[in-house]
């Protein structure tokens, strides 16, 4: 207790409260911009913290990497571009919200998730750190394999739709995500002798294509606004309300959050779409799920806000990140002489119990911003599109253009949105393809590190009691479209 005493002290100190408030504005700002994303604002601050306290500087950059997310779905809502990968499952609904003129709903209920779905998630932190950790410990690479085809089946069959479409475009994502180096053998592939895939198909740009340039050519077809109706209904403080209704849902959205930010390298994209197929296949009106659903907002955003502090979990208790943006937070705690790892929350407990502190008030320093720039946010979905798309297109490219300073970045992007806009005429949604890059990695290295730990025997994919309740799972995620209508065909025949 004198610790988190300590702690709360040592936050509520003026340089460190300036420090939670400026990493928390740079990271709406960041996340706002699509391409950046966090490991992008916290490797360009870092320069800035170097002669701080480890503790302040520590909170800047915690601050700035938990409320990126939340800036990234402020552009996923209101013009279909999510700022990052993980805010990617906030499209589905949040934009559909737009073009009803409740884009203030949906900004309240994105504000309230980063609300509940932090504090829930640092307080989860908290108190079940080291437990979390060695739980992560039972995964080995069979089980990691596992993970990431539950989660390709699951989002293939109930984001699509379609299941034969999603598993078309997920394969099509795994595809693309074998570009450049291989992970085991070492040689390259399919770059067509073009360096910049040597390292693989960077995931920003082609990102920032599949939403952004798609968005923009869609929108290039019509000279109206975003807003269908031209006009804005309902409030932010209605999606408050309306967030409140479902605290099944949310519950459930912040455990997946937790879970898959606790396991390495599956990441926030993989949390928010989860929850939202897993809120749609509990849902009594799940056909309004993809067309301006609140509650699939609410379950993706919540998600990926609880997922968060999960993902810190592996970071500082193992050293080892759950993603790239972990990955550079980690950098940071080690230049500032923070070794993780188990004995962290005892070498150095006053550090990371005031980052803990820090990052609970931030989740309500997210929510006073979302409540006072929201209904002027929403604005931005009247404006006529022929003002919109240019400004999405010059502010998404400069993005990709800015990670690595390459006109290749650019040129990658607009291959990508030319495939997102195709997909769409073919009524493909680009979710599942976007989750196959992300996952491709580890799917392929999770499968070669198993059967190289086995010998050879495939028997290591079904040996634990984890590998068969994940095959199990899969399986039902795959057949459990058809189950319905099924059993919905023989109890009426028996009538």
């Amino acid at each position: 207790m004198d610790v988190f005493m300590h702690a709360i002290a040592f936050v509520l100190q003026w340089q460190n409260l300036a420090a939670l408030a400026g990493g928390t504005v740079v990271g709406i700002i960041i996340g706002v911009l699509p391409g950046l994303g966090p490991s992008a604002g916290m490797a360009l601050t870092i320069p800035l913290v170097m002669s701080w306290h480890p503790a302040t500087a520590l909170i800047f950059m915690g601050a700035l990497y938990k409320c990126s997310n939340y800036g990234g779905s402020l552009t996923a809502i209101l013009v279909n571009t999510p700022g990052d990968a993980s805010n990617a499952a906030t499209v589905l609904d949040g934009y559909p919200m737009c073009e009803k003129g409740r884009g203030g709903v949906a900004l309240g209920i994105s504000a309230t998730s980063a609300l509940v779905g932090g504090t829930v998630g640092m307080i989860c932190l908290i108190l079940a750190a080291p437990f979390l950790a060695d739980f992560a410990l039972e995964f080995g690479p069979a089980e990691y394999f596992l993970t990431a085809i539950l989660a390709l089946s699951l989002i293939a069959a109930v984001v699509q739709g379609a299941t034969i479409k999603g598993l078309m475009a997920a394969g099509l994502g795994l595809l693309l995500s074998t570009v450049g180096f291989d992970v085991i053998a070492g040689h390259l592939r399919y770059t067509f002798d073009w360096a910049p895939l040597e390292d693989g198909i960077p995931l920003i740009q082609a990102l920032v294509g599949l939403f952004a340039v798609t968005q923009a050519l869609v929108l290039a077809e019509s000279a109206s606004s975003i807003s269908r109706l031209a006009k804005l209904s309902g409030s932010f403080w209605e999606g408050v309300r309306d967030y409140f209704r479902h605290p099944l849902i949310v519950l459930r959205s912040a455990v997946i959050g937790l879970f898959v930010g606790v396991l390495p390298a599956v990441g926030q994209s993989s949390a928010g779409l989860l929850a939202w197929a897993d809120a749609k296949r509990v849902s009594k009106r799940p056909e309004t799920f993809g067309h301006g659903a609140p509650e699939g907002v609410l379950a993706s955003e919540t998600a990926t806000n609880a997922c968060m502090p999960g993902d810190l979990v592996c970071t500082i208790a193992l050293g080892v990140p759950g993603s790239v943006g972990a990955a550079v937070f980690l950098g940071v705690m080690i230049i500032f002489g923070i070794a993780p790892g188990p004995l962290v929350f005892v070498d150095k407990a006053d550090v990371i119990y005031s980052l803990f502190v820090a990052l609970t008030l931030t989740s309500f320093l997210v929510f006073i911003i979302g409540m006072t720039v929201a209904s002027r946010l929403a604005v931005v979905t009247l404006l006529p599109n022929n003002v919109i798309v240019p400004l999405i297109l010059v502010v998404s490219l400069l993005g990709s253009f800015a990670i690595r300073n390459e006109m290749a970045d650019v040129i990658i992007s607009l291959a990508f949105g030319a495939l997102g806009y195709i997909m769409l005429k073919g009524g493909f949604t680009p979710i599942p393809l976007l989750l196959g890059l992300v996952l491709g990695e580890m799917v392929e290295t999770n499968y070669h590190r198993a059967l190289l730990v086995s010998g050879g025997s495939y028997s290591i994919f079904y040996s634990s009691v984890i590998c068969k309740v994940l095959i199990v799972l899969t399986v039902l995620s795959l057949i459990g479209p058809y189950l319905g209508p099924f059993w919905k065909t023989m109890t009426q025949g028996e009538k």
